[in-house]
């Protein structure tokens, strides 16, 4: 679903030690961050999302929260638009056209779901530890990634992983057209109880519901 490609593209990850700068690689970086994928059973983050569209010279930036708990729920919220699943069925809902579009969770073919983005990642063809870097008053290990599939629209993600928590503080991808969407992630938390009724969405009175599961 082309709503949920704007918000899935967030990483995060959990390791107990801090490794220094120079001392790590590019590759050793995402392993660590997908080893701890079995330690989060949930996640809580607001976000700061800027979008700079290449060919119209433009730039957009708008805030939100995301949550996620095992298995494959989320919600993604922002003023705009509302992506909620509760690992059966996805709903996106948009205040502007008064739309809720539901169709069921297919993990087949959401490849960019939010929890690969969060921890595992596309399948990368090249990994490059770019530098260390302030930010926030923090250490962070700054990595790209070149995935190898070019279908899911990527181009290169650069990711800032925090040298001390081992969480990733910020991301940006640059899609094939040039266009670069940056999240900075802030007020995050890790396995605390989410309950399921946060994944779960209810369209509100009036606006247009298209159900796509049975047709």
């Amino acid at each position: 679903m082309v709503h949920v490609r704007r918000w899935v593209l967030i990483a995060a990850g959990v390791l107990g030690v801090s490794v220094a700068a120079g001392a790590i690689t590019g590759n050793e970086v995402l392993a660590k961050i997908r080893g701890t994928y079995d330690k989060v059973n949930s996640f809580q983050a607001a976000f700061e999302q800027t979008f700079e569209w290449k060919l119209a010279g433009t730039t957009q930036t708008m805030r939100g929260t995301f949550s996620m708990k095992k298995p494959n729920k989320f919600r993604i919220e922002t003023n705009v638009q509302t992506v909620v699943s509760n690992g059966r069925v996805v709903w996106s809902y948009s205040p502007a056209t008064g739309q809720v579009i539901i169709t069921n969770y297919d993990p087949a073919t959401m490849p960019l779901r939010p929890d690969n983005f969060l921890f595992v990642f596309p399948d990368e063809r090249r990994t490059t530890y770019v530098r260390s870097e302030r930010l926030s008053g923090e250490d962070h290990h700054v990595v790209d990634v070149t995935p190898r599939d070019s279908t899911l629209g990527i181009s290169k993600m650069r990711v800032w992983v925090d040298g001390r928590s081992w969480l990733a503080k910020k991301v940006q991808y640059t899609s094939v057209s040039g266009d670069v969407t940056t999240y900075l992630m802030n007020a995050i938390q890790t396995n605390t109880s989410i309950p399921d009724s946060v994944f779960t969405f209810t369209p509100p009175p009036g606006v247009d519901v298209i159900d796509f599961r049975n047709r």
